[in-house]
């Protein structure tokens, strides 16, 4: 059993040098590719409000209660007592998801729409103990983590744990994050890779709006938290390219005045082959590599 746990421990340890290797020639090469494609590229405008905004704001405007309507001629009904509050509807599962979008782009000193109510909810407070024992590590994002999980649980498989929400945008996990953490952890470590999925569609003051939330979610929880860059793709798309760069940037300041981690993913998933044009999946070899620099980046937030 010790010769098969030295030969496996062997083996990670020969992948993460490979791993490493590959990173630092990437990170070598990368910069001349970039600032070519950013030279040919031409600019273009950010994209309008989706259809399902322009709808839903001109919708809700229009839509009012029931109102009953006497039948012409015959005898008079007496009209009935009023009924009571309407009750409220929603699809927990996400389906309508563009209801939200008519609101997040207002500004802090705009009014909402007339006809958007608004909705009051207080997030659920995180805490943690301070009796000292083992700490445990949640990595918690979007579909970039799908199958990074052995090289991030692998060392110890009882106090690590990975969520992956497919598609997930940065109040999904503002809202799975407190039943996550325990109330009997000790100084647990978070690491956040959220925002690519919803970095082409929202705009960047939303997500940060969204990422102070976050932020105001775990401040003070006795948890030691870092989050990551939004991986940048590599293709045409100058629009999405320019607002990643402009979150990535927020979010590195933001971390260092808030005493959050930040950790800098760089120029690496721009390489051919590593990450989808849509931003939302890693090839397998993207995998490897993401799973073993959120595995080194806990190794050295552990010691």
């Amino acid at each position: 059993n010790l010769v098969a746990e030295l030969k496996e421990e062997v083996e990670r340890l020969r992948s993460i040098q490979e791993c490493e290797r590959e990173i630092d020639w990437w990170s070598s090469t990368l910069p001349s590719l970039r600032q070519r494609q950013q030279e040919a590229a031409p600019q273009k405008a950010e994209n309008p409000q989706p259809s399902c905004h322009r709808a839903e704001r001109g919708g809700l405007r229009d839509a009012g209660e029931w109102k009953r309507v006497p039948a012409r001629g015959g005898k008079r009904i007496s009209p009935r007592p009023p009924s009571p509050a309407q009750l409220p509807l929603s699809n927990r599962y996400g389906a309508l998801e563009c209801e939200g979008l008519a609101t997040e782009d207002v500004g802090e000193g705009e009014a909402p729409s007339r006809g958007l109510p608004r909705t009051s909810q207080t997030a659920p407070r995180i805490t943690t103990a301070s009796t000292k024992k083992k700490r445990r590590v949640i990595v918690i994002g979007d579909s970039l983590l799908r199958g990074t999980e052995g090289p991030i649980c692998r060392p110890d498989p009882s106090h690590r744990e990975v969520c992956c929400l497919p598609g997930a945008r940065v109040r999904d996990v503002a809202k799975k994050l407190p039943g996550l953490v325990r109330p009997s952890d000790y100084y647990p470590l978070l690491v956040m890779q959220v925002g690519g999925s919803e970095i082409a569609e929202r705009s960047p003051k939303a997500i940060k709006r969204d990422f102070r939330a976050l932020g105001r979610l775990v401040e003070g929880s006795g948890a030691q938290v870092v989050f990551s860059s939004i991986p940048s793709v590599a293709g045409n798309s100058t629009e999405r390219g320019r607002k990643t760069h402009l979150v990535n940037r927020w979010l590195r300041d933001w971390c260092h005045r808030s005493n959050f981690g930040f950790f800098d993913h760089g120029e690496v998933y721009t390489a051919p082959g590593l990450l989808a044009t849509s931003g939302a999946q890693l090839s397998q070899r993207g995998k490897r590599i993401l799973g073993h620099e959120l595995a080194g980046l806990i190794e050295r937030a552990l010691n």
